[in-house]
C-alpha cells in the first residue's frame, strides 16, 4: 500500500504549517504519515502524537550541509527522497539519521542530491514513555489471578483507577499484591480454572537454553555465589605503613561516593511487561500488545507460530501469580479449559506412572487446540515461591490457531504451492493491514523482490538482503536476476535501489567474491548506459565509503624479486598509491590484492600521502611487506582518467594542493561550480580544525587529550615562567624535572590527495572528520640531555613530520635531515632497546608504551640516548597499579575499547555464526567481541587475588564496584555484567575476611548492580532497563544475552515448513540484528558519558602515554 499523491501532498502541507498554527486534522494527517514509517515502528503512540507537534518539512539542494562536526546536536532526521552521506554510511530515503540526544556532532552531513525530510527536534518523541501517554490509557483496570497455598483461585480486579499509579515501587516483582484499596477479591474453586500437560511439541526440548543460557556464563559467572566460610590466610594481616593509599582514600573520596549514590539511584526501571501483563486485556492497548510481543517472541511456546497468532495471543492472555512453591496447580483428572505458559520459576508433573517432568520458563502446558473436553493426567505443582503464568481460554486458543487458514493466502505455480502469504493487521484501527510473505521457494522469494511491497512487510528488500545467504549458496542467484530485471523500464529504479541498499548494508558480499565484484562493474556499466548518472555516483558513494582495510602479507625471496603487480598515482599527482594490476594465479592474487585497491600503510608506513616513486622504493627494498589496502574503484577510476588526460596534454597535471591531508571518504566527481560555505558556520569550523598560537590554546589541547591515570597532585603548570615545574604529565611520562616546551603540529588540509578534484580553497564541503585528521594526541620527544617538548599531533603524522617539528622547538640548527626519530624502551630486565623508526611511520600515539620514550637522534653522532639511572626511573614509573587509575577513566576506556569491538561486527557475521555458514568474510569480529566477557570477568579475579594484602582486597574490591557502575553510566552492560560475574567468581566470594571489610553502602551498591541481572522472567528487569526511553545509542548490551535471544529464534523455529523456506523466521532473526546493530548508530563520545559531570574526562586513547593498544591500560593484561 502506497500513499497516493493527494496524502502525500496533505502531509507536506501540513508539515510545513508552524506547530501552533496545526489543527487537529493535521495533526491526524501528520500521525497516519509517520505510523506507517518503518523506521519509527519501535516509538509507541504517544510518542508518534507528541512528534507530530513539532516535526517540520525541509528541503535542501544538492551538496547542502545539514550540520557540522562541532554543531550543538538539536535535532535528527527522517529521509522521505534523496540521500545523504554521514560519516562513513550513505542514507537513503526511509531512513532516520542525526540522532543524537546532547553534545557536538562528531562529523558532517551533507546531501548528495535534491533531498526531502523531516526534521524532529530532541526529546518531541517523549523523554519518559508512559508517563506521556493520555489519562484514558495511564489508568487501566488491573486484572489477574493469585494461587493461595490451598490451590485457590483468586482474580484481582480493580474496582476504580488506581491512585498513585506514578509512584509504583520500581522492582514490581516484590510488590504485595493484594495490598490495594479497591480490590474485589473473588475465590474460584479448583476444579474452574485448570491446565493440563498436554505441552506443545518441541517446547521442552528448548528449555535448556533458558535453563542455563548460555552454560558457559551462567556455570562460571553465577550472580549469587555464596561466600564460604573458609577463612583467609593470615598472611593478609601485613603492616601496612608506608603502603601509599591516597590513590583510594583521597580527599576526592567523599564527592565521588556521593556522585556513586547519585549515579546508583535509577539503576532499575520500571517492570513495563508486568505492567502490561496485569492490565484487562480489553483495556491493553497497541502500545501494550507490542510490548508483550517483544518479550514472548523469546520463549520456547511461540516458537514456530506467526506474529498475527502471537499478537492475537497477547491481546487475550490473563496474568496469574502462585506465590508459594509446593502449591497445585492442577489437580489429577481436572477438567482443563486454559492453556499455560510458564514466565518465572518451574513446575514439576507428577505422571500416573510415576514419571516426573519438570517444564522451566518458556514452556507451556494444558489444552490442546481444540474445544473436546480435556481431563489432566497427572498432578501439577510448583517448584519455587513466585511462579508466574499466563493463561489462555480454549475457546480463544482454539480459534486463534485455527483462525491462521482463514488468513492465508496460497500461490501456486504448475499445480505447486510456491508462496504462502498471511493477511495481518498491525493495530486496531485497522490503518495498517495487508499481505506478508511468510515462506517461499528461493525462486519466488527472489522475484517478490521487484513485486509491490506491502504496507505491513517494508523491510522485505533488507530481511532478504541479509538472510538470503542461508538458502542461497550462490548470491549470484540474485546479482543475475537484478541484471536481467534492469532492461525492464518499470522495473528499473527499483532494481537499482535493491542493489544500492545490497551495497550500503552488505559491501562485505562484493568485496571478497570475484562473481559479484564483476557483477557491480557489469552493473556500473548498464547505469553508464541508461545515463542514470545520479544513481552511478550514489553507488560509487557507497562502494568508497563501505569499503574495509584489509591486511595483505607478501613475501619475497630477495629485493630483485617481481612483485607481481603494477601501482600507479602518488601525491605529485593528488592521488594515493592504488593497483593498477595484479598477476593472475600469483602470489599478491591468491594473498586478495585486486585491482583498484588502494594502498593505505605497507610495514606502518602511511602511504596516503607518499610520492610515486617513494612508494616504489619502499616495495622494491624490502622482502617482507604488510599491506593495509581498502577497496576504492571509485577514485581509482578517476586516477586512470587523470592520466588519460596527462597524455592527451602532454605533461603531469599538478593540483593544487592544501596542507590538510583530508578524509578517506571524499568524493572526487562533485561539480566543479559547486558552492562552498562562507558563514560563520564555515569559518568556525576551520577553526576547529586547527590549533595555533598561544600558550592558553596549547594549555586546553593539552588538557583535553591529557588522560589522567596517577593520584591528583599539586599542578603547578606546563607553563610557569620559569619553564620547569612538575606536571602530571611528567609523572606519566616519566621523567625528572627537567625543561620542555610544547610544539603544534599544522593540521594538514582539509582533502585527502586522492581526492583532486575536491581540492578546493579554504574549507571542504565534504570533509567527513575523519578522526586520523584531527589532532588529539600527545607525545613527548626528548633529546639525549634529558630536555623534552610536548608535540600535538593527529593518527597520522608520520615521524619525519614531528623531527622537524621537534628540531624547530629545540632551536637546533642543523637541517631536520639529520635528525631521526628513535624509540628507546626498557624490558622487565632492565635492559634497554632503542630502535630508528621510519621517516613514514605513522600511529606514533599508539605505538608507545608506558616503559618507552621517543628521542630525537642525531644521525652525524654516537651518543646514549638514556642512561642506565634513566632507564630505571622510566621502568619504576611505567608500573602503575590498578588502584592508581581513575574508576571513571578505566570505564570510559573499557567502554571505548568494547565498543569500537561491537560497532565492527558485520550484520551478516551473525548470520553466519548462527547458521554455522562458511562465507570469505566469517565472523572474527564476533568471536571477538564474545570472548571479551570472558577476558573482562577473569581479569577482574586476577587483579584480586594476586594482591596479598586483604585491605588492599577489598579496595581493589570496592575499585571494581565503582568501575561497574560507572560502565552503567556509559551503557557499557556487557563490562558491567563482566566485573559483576568476576566479583562472584568462588574464588572472589570466598575471601570472607576483605568482604567483611567492604563499607556497608557498597555492598548495597552491588546487590544492586546484581539485581539489574535478575534471570528471572528472561532477564526482564535487564530488557526493562535496556528498553527504556532514556537509553539510546550507544549502547553495549549483554552479549550472552543477545547471543541466547539469536539462538532461540533459530533453533525455535523450522529454517524450512511443507518444502518452502521459513521467511517469518528470517524476519524476525533480520529484525532482531538490525535492533542490535541500531545500538552501534551513534558514536561513543566520552564527554558526555558521565552526563555532565565536571571532571577531565579521557580523549579516545591515552594520548600523553601513547595510547592503549588495546587493552584498558598497559600494565593490564586480559590474557591469562
Amino acid at each position: 500500500m502506497k500513499m497516493t499523491g493527494a496524502m502525500e501532498t496533505s502531509f507536506k502541507l501540513a508539515l510545513k504549517k508552524p506547530p501552533p498554527l496545526r489543527t487537529a486534522e493535521d495533526l491526524h494527517t501528520i500521525y497516519c504519515h509517520l505510523y506507517h514509517m518503518d523506521v519509527l515502528s519501535h516509538l509507541r503512540e504517544h510518542q508518534l502524537r507528541s512528534m507530530c507537534t513539532s516535526a517540520r518539512y525541509e528541503r535542501h539542494e544538492a551538496h547542502h550541509i545539514l550540520f557540522y562536526p562541532d554543531s550543538i546536536a538539536t535535532s535528527w532526521y527522517i529521509l522521505l527522497s534523496g540521500s545523504v552521506f554521514v560519516k562513513e554510511h550513505m542514507y537513503l530515503a526511509r531512513c532516520c539519521f542525526g540522532k543524537q540526544l546532547e553534545g557536538r556532532r562528531g562529523c558532517e552531513c551533507i546531501t548528495l542530491e535534491p533531498s526531502e525530510m523531516i526534521v524532529v527536534d530532541n526529546g518531541s518523541e517523549g523523554d519518559d514513555g508512559f508517563l506521556q501517554r493520555d489519562g484514558s490509557q495511564r489508568r487501566s483496570r488491573r486484572r489477574f489471578r493469585r494461587v493461595n497455598p490451598r490451590g485457590e483461585r483468586e482474580l484481582i480486579t480493580d474496582g476504580q483507577e488506581p491512585t498513585g499509579y506514578n509512584t509504583l515501587p520500581a522492582d514490581l516483582n516484590k510488590m504485595h499484591l493484594t495490598d490495594h484499596a479497591h480490590q474485589q477479591v473473588m475465590h474460584m474453586p479448583p476444579s474452574q480454572s485448570g491446565c493440563s500437560i498436554a505441552s506443545d511439541s518441541g517446547s521442552s526440548s528448548l528449555s535448556d537454553i533458558y535453563q542455563c543460557w548460555p552454560d558457559e556464563y551462567m556455570r562460571k559467572n553465577s550472580l549469587k555465589t555464596q561466600k564460604s566460610e573458609a577463612t583467609e590466610s593470615e598472611l593478609g594481616d601485613v603492616d601496612l605503613s608506608g603502603l601509599p593509599e591516597a590513590a583510594v582514600d583521597s580527599e576526592e573520596e567523599e564527592e565521588e561516593d556521593e556522585d556513586l549514590e547519585r549515579a546508583s539511584d535509577t539503576l532499575l526501571g520500571r517492570d513495563l511487561v508486568r505492567e502490561c501483563l496485569e492490565k484487562d486485556p480489553a483495556d491493553r492497548n497497541d502500545d501494550d500488545i507490542e510490548q508483550l510481543l517483544e518479550f514472548m517472541h523469546q520463549l520456547p511456546a511461540f516458537a514456530n507460530m506467526t506474529m498475527s497468532v502471537r499478537r492475537d495471543l497477547c491481546s487475550v492472555m490473563v496474568f496469574e501469580v502462585v506465590e508459594q512453591a509446593g502449591t497445585v496447580v492442577l489437580h489429577d483428572k481436572q477438567e482443563l479449559d486454559l492453556w499455560y505458559v510458564i514466565l518465572n520459576g518451574a513446575v514439576e508433573i507428577s505422571h500416573p506412572e510415576a514419571r516426573v517432568e519438570t517444564l522451566c520458563m518458556g514452556n507451556s502446558f494444558g489444552i490442546s487446540p481444540s474445544l473436546d473436553k480435556q481431563h489432566m493426567h497427572g498432578e501439577v505443582r510448583t517448584k519455587g515461591d513466585d511462579c508466574q503464568f499466563v493463561c489462555v481460554a480454549q475457546e480463544d486458543y482454539w480459534r486463534i490457531l485455527n483462525h491462521v487458514e482463514k488468513n492465508t493466502h496460497k500461490v501456486e505455480e504448475e499445480g505447486e504451492i510456491v508462496m504462502v502469504k498471511e493477511h495481518r493487521e498491525l493495530d486496531r484501527s485497522g490503518t495498517r493491514k495487508g499481505h506478508i510473505v511468510i515462506k517461499g521457494t528461493p525462486e519466488r522469494l527472489i522475484m517478490h523482490l521487484v513485486e509491490e511491497p506491502s504496507v505491513v512487510d517494508p523491510t522485505y528488500i533488507e530481511d532478504f538482503l541479509l538472510t538470503y545467504r542461508t538458502f542461497l549458496s550462490n548470491p549470484m542467484e540474485v546479482g543475475k536476476k537484478l541484471l536481467e530485471w534492469f532492461h525492464v523500464d518499470s522495473l528499473r529504479d527499483t532494481v537499482t535501489r535493491i542493489v544500492l541498499l545490497w551495497v550500503n548494508n552488505h559491501f562485505n558480499d562484493f568485496e571478497g567474491d570475484p562473481a559479484m565484484t564483476h557483477f557491480l562493474e557489469d552493473f556500473e556499466k548498464h547505469l553508464e548506459t541508461a545515463k542514470m548518472k545520479g544513481h552511478l555516483r550514489l553507488l560509487n558513494i557507497a562502494c568508497a565509503a563501505k569499503a574495509k582495510w584489509r591486511q595483505i602479507t607478501l613475501q619475497k625471496a630477495s629485493r630483485e624479486s617481481p612483485l607481481y603487480f603494477s601501482v600507479q598515482g602518488g601525491s605529485e599527482r593528488g592521488f594515493g598509491i592504488f593497483v593498477e594490476s595484479v598477476e593472475v594465479g600469483s602470489k599478491a592474487a591468491e594473498a586478495g590484492l585486486k585491482r583498484g585497491d588502494q594502498i593505505m600503510e605497507i610495514n606502518g608506513q602511511n602511504f596516503e600521502n607518499i610520492s610515486f616513486s617513494k612508494a616504489v622504493d619502499i616495495l622494491r627494498n624490502n622482502t617482507h611487506l604488510s599491506l593495509t589496502a581498502k577497496t576504492n574503484i571509485f577514485v581509482f577510476k578517476e586516477l586512470l582518467s587523470r592520466i588519460v588526460h596527462e597524455k592527451k596534454n602532454g605533461g603531469l597535471h599538478i593540483p593544487k594542493i592544501q596542507e590538510k591531508k583530508g578524509n578517506r571518504f571524499s568524493i572526487a566527481d562533485l561539480p566543479g561550480d559547486m558552492e562552498f560555505p562562507s558563514d560563520h558556520k564555515s569559518t568556525r569550523k576551520m577553526k576547529a580544525n586547527t590549533v595555533s598560537g598561544g600558550r592558553n590554546k596549547i594549555r586546553k589541547m593539552l588538557e583535553k587529550t591529557r588522560f589522567s591515570i596517577l593520584p591528583p597532585k599539586p599542578f603547578r603548570g606546563l607553563f610557569g615562567d620559569g619553564g620547569v615545574g612538575q606536571s602530571q604529565d611528567d609523572s606519566i611520562v616519566g621523567t625528572k624535572q627537567c625543561r620542555h616546551s610544547v610544539a603544534i603540529m599544522p593540521i594538514p588540509g582539509n582533502l585527502s590527495s586522492s581526492s583532486p578534484d575536491l581540492l578546493h580553497p579554504a574549507t571542504s564541503v565534504l570533509d567527513f572528520s575523519n578522526p586520523a585528521d584531527i589532532p588529539d594526541q600527545v607525545i613527548r620527544v626528548f633529546k639525549a640531555d634529558q630536555q623534552s617538548c610536548y608535540i600535538i599531533i593527529s593518527k597520522d603524522t608520520t615521524a619525519k613530520d614531528v623531527v622537524a617539528h621537534a628540531v624547530n622547538e629545540f632551536g637546533l640548527l642543523p637541517a631536520p635531515e639529520t635528525y631521526s626519530l628513535c624509540e628507546v624502551s626498557v624490558s622487565p630486565e632492565e635492559v634497554i632497546k632503542q630502535r630508528r623508526l621510519p621517516d613514514q611511520l605513522s600511529k606514533l600515539a599508539d605505538r608507545i608504551q608506558l616503559n618507552g620514550r621517543y628521542y630525537l637522534k642525531n644521525n652525524m653522532e654516537t651518543e646514549t640516548l638514556c642512561s642506565d639511572e634513566d632507564a630505571q626511573d622510566l621502568l619504576r614509573e611505567s608500573q602503575i597499579s590498578l588502584l592508581q587509575l581513575s574508576t571513571m577513566e578505566v570505564a570510559a576506556q573499557l567502554s571505548m575499547r568494547d565498543f569500537e569491538l561491537f560497532r565492527n561486527i558485520e550484520s551478516t557475521e551473525y548470520v553466519d555464526d548462527l547458521f554455522k555458514l562458511d562465507s570469505s568474510v566469517g565472523s572474527g569480529n564476533l568471536k571477538q567481541f564474545e570472548e571479551v566477557i570472558n577476558q573482562e570477568t577473569f581479569w577482574v579475579a586476577t587483579e584480586i587475588l594476586k594482591e596479598p594484602n586483604a585491605l588492599k582486597r577489598m579496595k581493589t574490591i570496592k575499585h571494581f564496584i565503582k568501575i561497574a557502575l560507572h560502565c552503567r553510566e556509559c551503557k557499557n552492560f556487557n563490562s558491567m555484567f563482566a566485573i559483576i560475574s568476576g566479583l562472584n567468581l568462588a574464588p572472589v566470594a570466598r575471601l570472607r575476611s576483605s568482604w567483611e571489610k567492604l563499607p556497608s553502602k557498597y555492598e548495597k551498591l552491588f546487590g544492586d548492580l546484581q539485581d539489574v541481572f535478575d534471570p528471572s522472567r528472561n532477564m526482564a528487569k535487564y530488557r526493562n532497563v535496556l528498553s527504556s526511553q532514556s537509553m539510546q545509542p550507544p549502547i553495549i548490551p549483554l552479549f550472552p544475552v543477545v547471543k541466547k535471544d539469536l539462538t532461540f529464534l533459530h533453533e525455535g523455529n523450522d529454517s524450512s515448513v511443507d518444502g518452502l523456506v521459513n521467511f517469518e523466521k528470517l524476519r524476525m532473526i533480520a529484525k532482531e540484528i538490525r535492533h542490535v546493530v541500531r545500538l552501534t548508530s551513534a558514536n561513543m563520545d566520552p564527554a558526555l558519558m558521565f552526563r555532565q559531570r565536571s571532571v577531565v574526562v579521557p580523549s579516545q586513547r591515552l594520548s600523553s602515554c601513547g595510547g592503549f593498544k588495546g587493552t584498558v591500560h598497559p600494565t593490564i593484561d586480559f590474557s591469562l
